[in-house]
């Protein structure tokens, strides 16, 4: 702002008192002796002059009524009510004016800032008997704004945001950067804020969300120093008094001052009321909370196995969220509450498990075991009740108890409470919370779910529910970063099913599963969003037709909601088959010849049945049954039988032909006696059609992989019989 003085001129004096001889003698009159100041304001009818004044903090302002009768109401405005809300209010009753004029009093100004007021005497302010004076400096606040000060915006920003209110009643504090009080700043620049931010590790955090932190406002005034201090009067050792309440250090290291831990880099940027130095670190008061529960783990000497496992599983970058600071955070995630084993008590659960440190944190138990222990909310122990459930990040619950005063979680006893963080609270524990993991052993070896997420930010909103034998064994919530895995046993014929629940966004999600023999049987979500498996046999007899293919679609994406394709094998209940998710779901089940299907539509609580469908295909490719009719409600089918073979090309018992492998994968061996020998060889599918043959046949082997799946007829016409061989092309 610049710098004013006022200058009272006579002819426009004149002009308003209606008074030609008027002549500036009101300077020099005795009335005016006892009324000595740096400007004056003449009050006449209904008007003040000068009406508006820009004055210095310091000056004074003699009021001198020259004619009526008047007074200076600096509180309330008479024609509202409302308060004036100046920096310092001010009030002279009313007056008779005189020809000398008649000094009415006074007032000088030492606060910045604009100060109205108006005669309450009648209709006078009605009228328009209004007046105003500004008292301008060049205060710290003005030079905080005015971008003078090099690469310092984000915390000149701050400083101004907080401490520079001059008329707010409810201000946080009575320091004013816009008074004449005089104080020394120690301003970080913007690489120490963006520092900060990048310690967050948050992307959804921005410079305006730290501006709603709750200690931010003490934080700063850990940088406000009472008084005035140049650089050259700052000195090894000394202490100044911040109006936090706490003292900052200065030393000297090398040439350069520092406070506290950071460096001054830049100095003596001054202003009317006081001077700020540039440094390049935040300060910080003691006795805040730490930045993120993350920190807090971080920088404890107890807790380097949980750390490990925390960047193991992904929840490094989680349990640094600031979400509940963020106005415009998509993310549900935060508060929270984390119960800490020491490294003491994992290492005693690695070697319970025979496990070394380095096994456990590679092996599929340390996703489950550390999202055991956090839960997406914050509970000091004073609010934590007996008794009390709390979900945590497995969707599980954790028994809360007090006995004796002290504070338990699933009977395991908290050793300390309440280590508090901006985004939550740590709870510290000295064994491991009890968890149960699937059973890893089974007839049929043990098989492994990988959940993947290329986008790296977790599975929010999706529940993938493990069912093995008809039992929900484990309900996953996939990976918090970019993968997990899940380790479980299985038995001869169980039937494995993976359903796919998602109430929000699939973006980057999918999953495979692999068999004990390390082959993967099902993989979902690659190109498109993830579906449900369904009907994983484990370690199954090779059926003699083939496999059937089972498509359920929704024309909207939708999914059937709470509707099921009901598999009646034979006249017993096979399988229930739901579908929750997606515009389409495939499930594969084995069949042997002769069998005799049902497939029952549930109806169930859609709301739009018609957008619903479901198609049989056979082990050939050939549709066997199309329910999936655009606005139609799909029926069930009864009474499908599988590879029905003609009977006329029923298979001859010829111990002179060998095949094998059968089933195969395409490439076969054939051994013929010389009976068969040149013979001629026909491929015949189920329903008796002729789709190859070969001429003379005198190898080895056939290559059949440019055939579909199915179940076929290899015929061989020799010399004086026919011999027929059944064969499964996988």
């Amino acid at each position: 702002m610049k710098k004013f003085n006022s200058v009272v001129n006579c002819s426009t004096l004149a002009y308003f008192l209606g008074v030609m001889f008027f002549s500036c003698l009101a300077q020099k009159s005795s009335a005016q002796t006892s009324c000595e100041a740096d400007h004056n304001v003449l009050l006449s009818e209904f008007s003040f002059t000068p009406e508006t004044l820009v004055i210095l903090p310091g000056e004074s302002v003699a009021f001198i009524n020259v004619q009526g009768t008047h007074s200076v109401n600096g509180v309330n405005s008479t024609t509202s009510g409302e308060s004036f809300n100046n920096p310092v209010e001010f009030y002279f009753p009313e007056s008779e004016g005189t020809t000398e004029g008649t000094c009415m009093g006074v007032v000088t100004f030492d606060v910045p800032g604009i100060y109205n007021f108006d005669c309450d005497i009648g209709f006078h302010a009605e009228l328009g008997m209004l007046g105003s004076i500004t008292v301008d400096a060049y205060t710290i606040s003005d030079l905080l704004a005015s971008g003078q000060i090099p690469e310092t915006f984000q915390s000149s920003f701050a400083m101004n945001l907080y401490y520079s209110n001059t008329i707010d009643p409810d201000a946080i504090s009575d320091i004013n950067l816009n008074g004449n009080q005089p104080y020394t700043i120690f301003l970080p620049n913007d690489p120490a804020v963006n520092a900060i931010l990048d310690d967050f590790g948050d992307p959804e955090l921005s410079q305006s969300d730290l501006l709603g932190f709750i200690d931010l406002p003490a934080a700063l005034g850990y940088n406000i120093v009472e008084g005035l201090f140049m650089s050259e009067d700052l000195q090894d050792g000394q202490l100044l008094p911040t109006t936090y309440g706490q003292d900052l250090l200065i030393s000297e290291v090398n040439g350069s001052f520092m406070v506290d831990d950071a460096t001054i880099v830049s100095t003596n940027y001054t202003a009317d009321n006081g001077v700020v130095h540039i440094i390049d670190k935040t300060l910080a008061p003691s006795g805040l909370p730490a930045m993120s529960v993350w920190n807090i783990i971080e920088d404890s000497e107890n807790h380097q196995f949980f750390e490990d496992a925390l960047i193991a599983t992904g929840f490094k970058t989680i349990l640094r969220k600031q979400s509940e600071m963020v106005g415009n955070s998509q993310s549900p995630q935060g508060p929270f509450t984390v119960f800490a084993p020491t490294d003491e008590a994992l290492e005693a659960f690695s070697e319970a498990a025979n496990l070394t440190q380095n096994e456990l944190l590679a092996s599929s138990l340390i996703d489950d075991l550390v999202a055991h222990h956090i839960l997406n909310n914050e509970y000091e122990s004073a609010n934590i009740s007996n008794n009390q459930l709390f979900p945590n990040f497995n969707d599980e619950f954790l028994l809360m108890t007090l006995t004796d005063g002290n504070l338990f979680v699933d009977g395991i006893a908290i050793t300390i409470t309440d280590v508090m963080a901006y985004n939550g609270v740590v709870h510290v524990i000295d064994a491991v919370l009890p968890i149960d993991f699937p059973s890893t052993n089974g007839t049929c070896g043990v098989w492994t779910l990988n959940m993947y997420d290329s986008d790296a930010d977790g599975w929010e909103s999706t529940d993938l529910y493990v069912e093995v034998d008809g039992e929900i064994i484990s309900i996953e919530n996939g990976p918090v970063g970019e993968s997990s895995s899940l380790e479980f046993g299985v038995n001869f014929g169980d039937v494995v099913n993976l359903y796919y629940i998602s109430t929000g966004s699939s973006s980057g999600q999918y999953y495979s599963l692999i068999d004990g023999e390390n082959q993967q049987i099902a993989v979902s979500g690659l190109n498109n969003s993830p579906v449900s498996s369904i009907g994983l046999f484990a370690c199954p007899e090779t059926p003699s037709c083939g496999i059937l293919e089972i498509v359920m679609t929704h024309e909207f994406q939708e999914g059937w909601a709470n509707n099921q394709l009901q598999v009646v094998k034979n006249g017993e209940l096979f399988l229930s088959i739901p579908f929750y998710f997606g515009s389409e779901q495939t499930t594969f089940i084995q069949a042997d010849d002769g069998d005799i299907y049902d497939f029952l539509y549930e109806g169930g609580q859609s709301f739009d049945p018609q957008y619903e469908g479901y198609k049989i295909i056979g082990p050939d490719g050939s549709m066997l049954v199309n329910q999936d009719i655009s606005g139609q409600i799909p029926e069930s089918t009864f009474g499908l039988t599988t590879c029905e073979v003609d009977l006329s090309i029923e298979e001859l018992i010829v111990e002179a032909i060998n095949v094998y492998p059968n089933p195969t994968n395409g490439l076969i061996n054939i051994k013929l006696s010389d009976e068969f020998y040149k013979s001629d060889i026909q491929l015949i599918d189920i329903n008796g059609k002729i789709i190859a043959s070969w001429q003379s046949f005198t190898n080895s082997q056939l290559d059949l992989s440019d055939f579909a799946q199915g179940v076929y007829i290899l015929e061989f016409q020799g010399r004086t019989e026919v011999g027929r061989k059944r064969l499964v092309i996988e």
